[in-house]
Parts: structure tokens; sequence; C-alpha cells
């Protein structure tokens, strides 16, 4: 049976599902029923729901789809002169350890649909000494409920309780309640689709058949996979089954309309109590004016960029023409402005073309010249533009590379940009007299090239974050930026059929780590897909 260990975490589960629920009762009643019956492995039961009279208002399933007036008729005998009556008059759990020779069992007409084999306990749950429900399990194997099950019912009945907040105000205001959410489902600004638990469509309100292009009409009764495709994703294969066991679901899809439009959405579902039936709530986000700005946006932010290109070529070309012209000038200050500019321009062209590399790649666009490339010639070009920034803050570069290293397929810019990239951080966060190495060398896979630096190191939870689009390690007279370099290096890196990642302790500075594949095992060119973020 249950460990103490898994009683404590099902119970602190059911308490944070329970609390996301909005007080609505009957969505918390079934939650928890759902809830319960996972965690016991029980994938039969009902949760009777009483008034302040005692009288039956509702019957909650588990595991059966019955509609309310089947319900009542096969439960009904159960909860007159059954187990659920025992329960209920007795307010203490009742345990049946074996359903098919005892009396409390009730055989009728009316009973056939349920099990006539196993075991089965009921559990009444009570509010300030108000009885409001009573939780019914059954299992197949014979003596399967026992008192430790049963103590641990109490702390669900606990947890309930708190959950479904004022009991009398659940019972005066049920009716009002329902014709308010009747009125805000029709009226609803968004989507809304409700289906039966096993997904056939029952009811659309009007925003719906207005973003579908139909009439309620056109597709009551069809499948829900008839308006949008329902996908896999991390929650399995089967969506409807993570639904019907209450898990909310977020994802995104094609939408098909009547005229076959496809529309992009973000599809939220939930199972809910709607109209005294247990449905699916299907709520459907248009994203077609979303992405209408973010193209807008991509076009622009594009459009800068490319413009961007041409004047820093031309401020760098004229540093360089300076430069070429004013040799052996006797002022040794001259140089030197040059030089920074110079740099500085270099710098900045990196940045606008990294730019671009990210947007490029998000895409899952190729990398545009994949070639067989010598790694040492890329390594060095990257260390001769970082030295003078190094120099500068007084750092030491250490080169640790072997005298052969083989060729890689790859887009030599690119990586060039990669290993500039990852160095000039290393400048950025080691402290003045500080030491930076560059290592590489040959692995299983191909080559391992890393940057480490005598920095404030980066602690353990940013280690995947850093890699982020405008992620930042933040500390006190950090160095500032906008966050965008490591996710080019990591864009670009696999893109290449590579990975990057960070080794770091804190105040122990931090190797920044990358492999590629060696040219033998390399993809084609045509082959080298970016990959998105």
């Amino acid at each position: 049976m249950l460990s103490e260990r898994q009683q404590l975490d099902s119970l602190y589960r059911l308490s944070r599902v329970l609390r996301s629920l909005d007080a609505n009762p009957h969505a918390i009643l079934q939650t928890a029923l759902l809830i319960t019956g996972e965690v016991l492995n029980v994938a039969q039961g009902s949760l009777v729901i009483f008034r302040a009279d005692e009288d039956v208002e509702d019957i909650l399933l588990l595991g059966a789809l019955d509609n309310r007036a089947a319900r009542r008729r096969r439960w009904l005998p159960l909860i007159q002169r059954g187990l659920v009556g025992f329960a209920q008059h007795s307010r203490r759990p009742v345990i049946a350890r074996d359903i098919s020779a005892d009396p409390r069992w009730v055989r009728s007409t009316g009973t056939d649909g349920l099990p006539r084999e196993g075991s089965a306990i009921a559990f009444p749950m009570e509010k300030r000494n108000r009885l409001y429900a009573v939780m019914t399990l059954i299992h197949p194997e014979v003596d399967y409920f026992d008192e430790t099950i049963a103590q641990w019912l109490a702390g669900v009945s606990d947890i309930v309780s708190t959950a479904i907040g004022n009991l009398d105000a659940w019972t005066r205001e049920a009716p009002l309640d329902e014709g308010r959410y009747r009125w805000l489902f029709e009226d609803a600004v968004v989507p809304i689709i409700i289906t039966s638990l096993d997904g056939y469509i029952l009811d659309v309100n009007r925003r719906a058949c207005d973003f579908l292009r139909c009439q309620r009409n056109d597709i009551v009764d069809h499948p829900i996979s008839a308006i949008h495709r329902m996908g896999t994703g991390p929650l399995g294969l089967d969506r409807l089954e993570s639904l019907q066991s209450g898990r909310e679901l977020e994802f995104r899809t094609t939408a098909y309309t009547t005229d076959s439009t496809e529309l992009q959405v973000i599809v939220r579902a939930r199972r809910l109590f709607f109209d005294n039936n247990d449905v699916i709530f299907w709520v459907e986000q248009d994203l077609t004016p979303q992405m209408e700005l973010e193209q807008l946006r991509h076009d622009l932010t594009a459009m800068v960029y490319h413009d961007l290109r041409g004047p820093i070529h031309t401020i760098y070309g004229s540093f360089s023409a300076l430069l070429r012209l004013l040799q052996g000038n006797q002022q040794p200050a001259i140089q030197d402005l040059l030089l920074v500019g110079s740099r500085s321009t270099q710098q900045l062209s990196r940045l606008v073309e990294s730019l671009l590399d990210i947007q490029r790649l998000e895409e899952g666009k190729a990398v545009l010249d994949p070639k067989s490339t010598p790694l040492h010639s890329i390594l060095t070009n990257a260390a001769q533009l970082v030295q003078p920034l190094a120099a500068e803050a007084d750092q030491s570069l250490i080169y640790e590379l072997p005298p052969e290293l083989p060729s890689v397929y790859c887009d030599a810019d690119m990586i060039l940009r990669v290993v500039t990239n990852l160095m000039e951080n290393a400048v950025k966060y080691t402290p003045m007299g500080g030491t930076i190495r560059l290592n590489a060398s040959k692995i299983v896979s191909g080559i391992r090239i890393s940057v480490t630096d005598s920095g404030p190191g980066i602690p353990k939870f940013l280690h995947r974050q850093i890699f982020d689009k405008f992620s930042r390690v933040k500390y006190k007279d950090a160095p500032k930026g906008i966050g965008l370099g490591l996710a080019f290096c990591r864009l670009a890196i696999e893109a290449h059929g590579g990975q990057i990642w960070v080794e770091s302790e804190p105040n122990q500075g931090a190797s920044f780590i990358f492999t590629l594949p060696v040219e033998k095992e390399a993809p084609a060119p045509e082959a080298s897909a970016g990959v998105g973020s």
C-alpha cells in the first residue's frame, strides 16, 4: 500500500491542484475523486453529494461516462440501503472486504453496471459537522482497502473541505451560478468548445461559431479532432486520457475552419462541470494577430540589422585606410586611437552578424557557408582578435592547443565569432591581472574546445539559463550587455551538430565548453540545419 512518504506527497499534490480551481465545488470534488483514484490505483468509484437535508444533490463518477439519470438509478440502492447509506448515517468509513459476500453491496436490477467481485470503501466527508459527500472506491482485488487507506482518506477529506469554502453559499447560489456561467459561456470574447469526456462536441459559443465560420449545428456531435489537431506533447499520446484524469492542458496547434482555412491557435483545456454535466472545456486563442505582429517585428529588425552592415563596413574601412596612411607617424596616440576605433567597429560588426544569425538559426535555416576548415586557424584568429582587449586589462591569454588539430566541417566565420564571443566574455568577467585559457583537444565524437576564465563564476541554477536570449549573470559591478552573445553561441554550435555548456563554481571562474564533429562525421551542407530555441 502507500508508504508514509507517498501519502504525504499525494496529499500535498492534491492540495496544490485544488487551490488552482477557484473554489468551484463540483470541479474540486471531481478532481479530488480523480486524483484519489489515481493515487490508489482505483478505476471505479463515485462521489455522492448531499444537500443540507442529506438528500442526494448529484453523483460524480470515476471511470464511467453515464448520464445523470443513469448514475442515480445505478447508485441509489447503495445510497438508500447499502454501503454508501451506511457511511452516510454512521459518519464513519465502511469497508467491504469482499463485495461478493457483503450484504451491504446491494444487488438489484438497477445496479447491473457495478462490479460484483472485489472490495470497496465508502468514506463520509464532513465540514463543520455537516455531511456533504460520501466517496466510494471499488477495486477488483478482495481485501484491498484497509485502515491505512481510511486514515489517508481522512486527510483527503480535510483538504477537500478546506478547498470548497462555504457549503451553505454553495448550495444556495448554485442555480444562480449555473445561469451566470451559461451567460459567460455564450457571450465570452474567446472561442469556447464543450465536449463530452470522449471528445465529441456538445456545444460551442457564438465566438467559436464566428471563429470557425460555421453554425452551431454544423459541428455539434463531431469529434474535437475535426476542429484542431490534438498533437502529442509531453503528457503522452492521448490528450483526452490526460484530461479525463484531471490534468489541465495547454498546447499550440492548428485549427481548421469550415472553409478549410488553417489558423494557428493556443488551446487550453480542462475537465469541468457545466449545466450538471461532466465535460471538457476547450478555449481556443487565435494567434493570427500575434503572428502578424511578430512577423512585422521580425521584418523591421532584419531591415535594421541589414542597414547597419553598410555603415559599419564603411567606418571599418575608413579606420583601416587611416592606419595605412598614417603608418610611421611620430604620434603614437593617433595610432592607438585608430586601433581602438578599428577594434570597436569589428566588435560591432560581429554583434550585427550574430543578431542576423540568431534570427536565421531560430527559423531553422541552414548554416550559410559550411566547408572543411582547419580548426587551428579559427582558434588562432580568435585569439589574435581578443589579445589587445586582454592586454588592456593586464590579463594573460594562455593557449593550450595541440600542434595538430583536424579540420572541421563548419561555417568558419560563424565558429570564429563563437570563439571570439566566448573569449571576449572571459575578458569582461576576469579581473585585472587574471588569466584566460583557450584549450582544444580531440575526443571520441570530434573536437572539444573550452574557454576558461578566472572570474566570479556562475551559480549552478543559471548554467542552462544563461544560454537563453536576454539572460545575464547579475551581480554587483557586473559588465553591462543585452545577453545575446551566449544565445548566438548555443544556436550556432547546435546548428553544426555540436553541444555547448558551462562548468563553474561561484568564485572559481567558469569554463565554457563546446564540441564540434570532425570533418568525416559532419553532415552534408544541405542537411546542416539550425536548431530553434
